[in-house]
């Protein structure tokens, strides 16, 4: 894989008065994918916010694994306390999560 597209991968946090917005952009991938782990994990363990918001709406690609990655942060989100939610636009994102059939499994802003 080129350095191009591993830069194409990003999360940044916006600290809102009620909730923790992780926001996520390019490609979430087999590669990228312990990355978001490693930020959700790492938020959590700092003290847990309100409410995580995983703000997907900015990748232009998800894999399996990316999606694999969601449902982990989910399930640890929930694990310790804090409800978790998706804020998602249609495009990439909700396509899989139709074709694998998993929308119902979360909560969306």
């Amino acid at each position: 894989m080129s350095e191009d597209e591993l830069a194409a991968f990003g999360v940044h946090t916006e600290e809102r008065a009620d909730h923790v917005r992780l926001v996520v952009t390019g490609e979430l991938d087999f590669y990228r994918e312990p990355e978001l782990r490693s930020a959700v994990e790492a938020l959590l363990a700092q003290g847990p916010p309100q409410r995580l918001v995983l703000d997907v709406g900015g990748l232009q690609f998800l894999d399996s694994a990316g999606l694999r990655g969601l449902l982990v942060c989910r399930d640890r989100s929930r694990s310790a306390g804090v409800p978790f939610c998706l804020a998602v636009t249609p495009g990439p994102v909700t396509r899989l999560l139709d074709l694998a059939g998993v929308r119902s499994w979360f909560t969306y802003e």
